[in-house]
């Protein structure tokens, strides 16, 4: 038998009490999908209508970014008998036009990621960081304890390298 947790919802300045009743009001009656919980945003007094952009032009636009973004995240790689992506977001740094150097989000090649060491370091921190995601999002399941430690361990140890 399953044992009962008992719970309760984290409350940010954006996740208010009120939101979150309305997010569970969604899933109570219609079940939480993202179709449920934006049709039940459509209407302007509901708290969640703001966190959508109702101008079509300006949600076609992000739309179309994000179907860029996954055009991008799934191109392949073989290597050996590898599949890899082919290509991660990392940070760069750019120089503009004024000549004024910033860091910005581009994609680059999984043989140029490899080959820098700049690049490599980001892109194990980012792997960390993912993982550390994964692990408290299930931190619950006590089962996974043994590769909790395993990620606990290689992060120390990564810490120590840098």
């Amino acid at each position: 038998m399953i044992k009962q947790i008992d719970y309760k919802y984290k409350n940010t300045p954006k996740y208010t009490p009120e939101i979150i009743d309305k997010i569970l009001e969604v899933k109570e009656n219609k079940g939480l999908t993202a179709n449920n919980l934006l049709y039940n945003a459509k209407d302007k007094k509901n708290p969640l209508h703001n966190f959508f952009d109702w101008d079509d032009s300006i949600a076609g636009e992000k739309w179309r970014l994000q179907q860029a973004r996954v055009i991008i995240n799934e191109v392949k790689i073989i290597i050996g008998e590898k599949e890899l992506y082919a290509f991660e977001n990392i940070h760069v740094c750019v120089e503009t036009p004024e000549g004024e150097v910033r860091e910005v989000r581009e994609y680059k090649h999984f043989a140029e990621i490899s080959s820098n060491k700049e690049y490599h370091k980001q892109m194990i921190d980012k792997a960390l960081e993912s993982i550390g995601y994964w692990q408290e999002k299930h931190s619950i399941y006590k089962e996974l304890t043994p590769i909790f430690v395993s990620i606990d361990n290689v992060r120390k140890k990564w810490q120590k390298r840098k």
